[in-house]
């Protein structure tokens, strides 16, 4: 019998690769990793940078998805409100909330939505103004 995929580990691995451009060119630490367990199964990637935050996460269980939201953060540190990406890709005229789909069936739809999120975070970020928006 074959092994079981494991899903949050396949989901940080693939969005490690998926994200790297954040790192590389988007000035972007190191991600932070973090298992989710409140009531289902997943993980999440927290990417930093001055003024911003980019959160990928995959909610594991009956009705799986892949989010990305982007926070914020003030000077002081103080957190603004997150935003999801589709929502932000769709209002600076990146293209319609379909490119951003969450929904995942398996694993290899889980692996197809984290690098449409990165193509769309990709697109977005040029987009935003430089401090997006005020917290």
């Amino acid at each position: 019998m074959g092994r079981r995929p494991n899903l949050p580990e396949e989901f940080r691995s693939e969005a490690r690769i998926a994200f790297a451009f954040l790192v590389e060119t988007e000035g972007f630490a190191e991600p932070e990793e973090h298992d989710l367990r409140w009531g289902f199964y997943g993980s999440e990637l927290t990417y930093h940078r001055a003024g911003l935050e980019v959160c990928i996460s995959f909610y594991g269980g009956r009705e799986s998805e892949v989010c990305t939201s982007l926070i914020p953060i003030a000077p002081d540190g103080t957190r603004g409100r997150h935003a999801s990406l589709d929502d932000l890709y769709t209002a600076v005229g990146c293209g319609p909330p379909q490119d951003v789909p969450g929904t995942v069936h398996n694993r290899r739809s889980m692996l197809k939505r984290v690098h449409q999120h990165a193509e769309a975070l990709s697109r977005l970020l040029p987009r935003l103004p430089a401090r997006f928006p005020d917290p």
